[in-house]
C-alpha cells in the first residue's frame, strides 16, 4: 500500500470517528435541556424565564388530566419553555389551546391565545395577549385572562367582548364558569344584537350573566329594550320556554309597550315591585303579571273614547293577542282613575273607581270593551255622580255601566239631584242617562229653580218616589217612572203607573190608574153655644183618573179620564177636571166638564150635569147643565141651570138661566 493510500484511509476513519462522536454528543431524549433558542418566539419564551438557568424547551407540548369526577383537563401548546421561580415550576406557552370538559358527556369550553402560563401540577393558568374563548354557544375574547381550578372560573383582567347567536356583549370585566356555563360580564355591561326570537334587542346592567339555554341575569339596574317593549328593575332574569321566553324584573320593575305600526296612539306602562312577562315565539308580549307590597300601578294612554286611565292594586295579570294587551285581571283591591275629557256635564271631572276584583277586555288601541267588577264597586264621576254596587258591568263601546245588587245592598247612585237605589242601575256617560229597575226607591233633593214640586209642594222640599224602573236623563232634565209609581213630597203624594218629572219646563205627566192626594184649607166652624170655634186648618183631598198633568208656572193641574175628586163626604166625578192651586199650594177651586156626577154622602145627595166648580174655602159646588139635576135620599129633585151644593147643608140653591127650565120635586114626609 502507498502512503498515499494509508493518508487517505485514515482521514476516512477518522472522519467517521468524529461523525459517530458528533451523534453521540448531540443525542438528547424528548424534553431535554435546550442550547439555545431557533425562533424570535422561542427567544421571547426564554427571556421571559427571568435569565433561569435551568430550563428547558418544547415542541408540541401537551398537558392532559382526566378525573371521573370532573371531566377532562387538558391544554396544548406549540411551543413550552419550563423553569424554575421560587421554587414553583412554570411553563411558559406559546399558541395555546385550553379545553375543559366538566363531565364524560358535558359541553367542552376552549380558550385560544397566542401565550399562556402554566403552573405544573396545577390548573391554574394566566392566558393573554388576545383570548378567545368559545363554547357554551358563546364566543368570548379579552386581552387577558386568569383561571381559578378550585371554582372553575375563568376571569379576565381587563375589558371583553362576547357573542352569543345574533347578540354581540361588551363589559369591563367578565369570566367564564366553565362548570356551569356562564358568562359574566361585569361593569357597565351591554348585550345588542338580535334575540332568540328573531327581534332587536339591547340590555344593560352593571352587571350581567348570560347562562345556557337562552338564560340572561342581569342586576344593578338593568334595562331591557326590543321594538315591542321596554322593561327596567333592579334585577333581571330571562329565561326559554317552549312557547318563547319569560323575563322577570324586580326592584321598582317597570314595562313600557308602545302601540303598534298601524295601530292608534295608545301605550301600557305597568309598574310593581315584581313584574314577570312572557313573550311568544315572535318576541312579541304574550302575558304579564305584576305585584308589590304597597300597590302596583298600570298606564294606559288616552283612547279614542277615554282619557288617560290608571289602576293601582296590590297585583296585576293581563294578557296580549298579537302584541296589545286584551285582558287585564286584577284579584283584589282595584282603585283606577281616568281624566276627564272635554265636553263633559256640569260638574264631571276625574272619573274613578274601586272593586274588590276585576276583569277588563280591550280592543284597538287599548279601548275597553268590557269590565267585570266585583266586591264593593264605586264609581265616581268627578263631584257631578257616585255609584256604589256590590257587582258592575261597563261596556266601553257605548260608554255604559251596569251595576247590580244583592238582597240588602242595592246599587246606589247620587249626584247633586238626589240619590237612586235599585236592584241594578244603567249608567250611560255619553247620554246622561241613569236607568234604574228593581224596586226603586229615589230621593231628589230640593231647592233651587231646577226642581219641579209635586203637585204644588214647594220645590225645596226633598222629593221622594217608590217604582219598578226608573230614568233620569240629565241631558233633558227629565225623569220617568214606571210600575207601580209612588211619590211623595210633604203632604202630596202620587200613585200612578208611569210618571214623568221635567225639570226643565217644571211640568208632571202621571198616567194609568192615576190617584193623587192634594192639601186643602179648611175654614174655622162656627162655635157652638158654650164652647170655642175649632181653628182653621187643612185636610187631604183624594184624586183619581187616567191621566194627571200638573204645570208649575200656572199652578195648574188637569185630570183627564174617568176624573174622580174625593173631599170628606164629596165626591165629583167627570170626564175631565182642572184644579187650580193656590199660592200655599192648596186647592183653591176645582173645575169638572164632561158627564158629571157629584156626590154628597153624607146627605145622601146626588147631581149630574155637564160642569161643576168646587171651591174649597166656600164649602160649595156649583153644577151646571142643561139642565143639572140633583137627587137625595127621600125622592127630592131638583134641576135648574145651575144647582149649588153646600157641604153640611142639606140646601140646594137652584137657578135659572137661558132656557133651560127650572123643576122641583119635593116627596112629602114619610112617602
Amino acid at each position: 500500500m502507498s502512503r498515499f493510500a494509508r493518508l487517505a484511509r485514515a482521514a476516512i476513519l477518522a472522519a467517521a470517528a468524529a461523525f459517530a462522536l458528533l451523534v453521540v454528543l448531540s443525542y438528547r431524549k424528548p424534553g431535554a435541556r435546550t442550547e439555545g433558542a431557533k425562533d424570535p418566539v422561542a427567544e421571547t419564551l426564554l427571556a421571559e424565564a427571568n435569565g433561569a438557568r435551568d430550563r428547558m424547551r418544547f415542541r408540541d407540548f401537551q398537558y392532559d388530566e382526566t378525573r371521573e369526577s370532573e371531566g377532562r383537563y387538558r391544554v396544548t401548546a406549540s411551543e413550552a419553555v419550563r423553569f424554575d421561580d421560587q421554587g414553583n415550576r412554570l411553563f411558559r406557552l406559546k399558541d395555546v389551546l385550553f379545553e375543559s370538559r366538566e363531565s364524560r358527556d358535558g359541553r367542552t369550553v376552549s380558550i385560544r391565545a397566542p401565550r399562556a402560563e402554566l403552573a405544573e401540577g396545577s390548573k391554574a393558568f394566566r392566558i393573554f395577549d388576545g383570548v378567545e374563548v368559545a363554547g357554551e354557544e358563546m364566543r368570548v375574547t379579552g386581552a387577558s385572562f386568569r383561571y381559578d381550578p378550585a371554582r372553575r372560573l375563568l376571569a379576565s383582567d381587563g375589558p371583553v367582548d362576547a357573542t352569543r347567536g345574533g347578540l354581540v356583549a361588551s363589559a369591563n370585566a367578565g369570566s367564564v364558569d366553565t362548570r356551569d356555563g356562564v358568562l359574566v360580564l361585569d361593569g357597565d355591561a351591554r348585550l345588542r344584537g338580535r334575540g332568540d326570537e328573531g327581534r332587536p334587542v339591547e340590555l344593560r346592567a352593571p352587571r350581567v350573566l348570560v347562562g345556557r339555554n337562552g338564560r340572561l341575569e342581569a342586576s344593578g339596574g338593568a334595562v331591557l329594550k326590543t321594538d315591542r317593549f321596554l322593561l327596567r328593575g333592579g334585577t333581571f332574569i330571562r329565561e326559554a320556554t317552549p312557547e318563547g321566553s319569560h323575563l322577570r324584573a324586580t326592584t321598582e320593575a317597570r314595562l313600557f309597550v308602545p302601540p303598534e305600526r298601524g295601530q292608534p296612539p295608545a301605550a301600557l306602562a305597568v309598574a310593581g315591585d315584581v313584574l314577570d312577562l312572557a313573550l311568544d315565539a315572535q318576541g312579541r308580549p304574550a302575558a304579564f303579571e305584576a305585584s308589590a307590597a304597597g300597590a302596583a300601578r298600570l298606564d294606559l294612554a288616552p283612547a279614542e273614547t277615554s282619557g288617560a286611565r290608571r289602576a293601582e292594586a296590590p297585583r296585576f295579570s293581563g294578557r296580549f293577542e298579537n302584541g296589545r294587551l286584551a285582558e287585564l285581571n286584577v284579584p283584589e283591591d282595584l282603585r283606577a282613575a281616568e281624566s276627564a275629557r272635554a265636553g263633559g256635564p256640569p260638574g264631571s271631572g276625574l272619573r274613578t273607581f274601586a272593586a274588590g276584583f276585576a276583569r277588563l277586555t280591550f280592543g284597538t288601541g287599548l279601548a275597553l270593551e268590557t269590565g267585570t267588577f266585583e266586591r264593593n264597586v264605586v264609581a265616581a264621576d268627578g263631584t257631578r255622580a257616585s255609584i256604589k254596587a256590590p257587582h258592575a258591568t261597563l261596556r266601553g263601546r257605548d260608554d255604559t255601566a251596569v251595576f247590580s245588587g244583592e238582597p240588602g245592598a242595592p246599587a246606589d247612585y247620587r249626584d247633586e239631584r238626589g240619590t237612586i237605589r235599585a236592584k241594578t242601575l244603567a249608567w250611560s256617560r255619553r247620554d246622561e242617562r241613569v236607568d234604574a229597575a228593581g224596586d226603586v226607591k229615589a230621593t231628589y233633593a230640593g231647592g233651587g229653580d231646577r226642581r219641579v214640586g209635586l203637585l204644588g209642594s214647594e220645590s225645596t222640599a226633598p222629593f221622594f218616589t217608590e217604582s219598578d224602573t226608573l230614568r233620569l236623563s240629565g241631558r233633558t232634565s227629565k225623569v220617568l217612572l214606571t210600575g207601580s209609581v209612588r211619590a211623595w213630597q210633604n203632604e202630596n203624594v202620587l200613585r200612578c203607573g208611569t210618571l214623568e218629572l221635567d225639570d226643565r219646563e217644571k211640568t208632571l205627566r202621571a198616567e194609568q190608574h192615576v190617584r193623587a192626594f192634594f192639601r186643602r184649607e179648611t175654614t174655622p166652624a162656627k162655635a157652638k153655644a158654650g164652647k170655642a170655634a175649632a181653628p182653621a186648618g187643612s185636610e187631604t183631598v183624594n184624586a183619581a183618573s187616567d191621566v194627571l198633568t200638573h204645570r208649575e208656572a200656572d199652578r195648574f193641574v188637569r185630570l183627564e179620564g174617568h176624573a174622580t175628586i174625593t173631599s170628606g163626604p164629596w165626591t165629583m166625578n167627570a170626564d175631565v177636571t182642572d184644579i187650580r192651586l193656590s199660592e200655599t199650594r192648596a186647592i183653591e177651586y176645582a173645575e169638572a166638564r164632561g158627564a158629571v156626577v157629584v156626590e154628597d154622602r153624607a146627605e145622601h145627595r146626588r147631581g149630574e150635569g155637564t160642569k161643576a166648580v168646587w171651591r174649597p174655602a166656600t164649602e160649595a159646588v156649583t153644577l151646571e147643565g142643561s139642565p143639572a139635576t140633583a137627587l137625595d135620599g127621600r125622592g127630592n129633585k131638583s134641576s135648574g141651570a145651575a144647582l149649588t151644593f153646600r157641604q153640611g147643608r142639606s140646601q140646594v140653591d137652584v137657578e135659572t138661566g137661558g132656557k133651560v127650565p127650572t123643576e122641583t120635586v119635593l116627596r112629602p114626609e114619610g112617602s
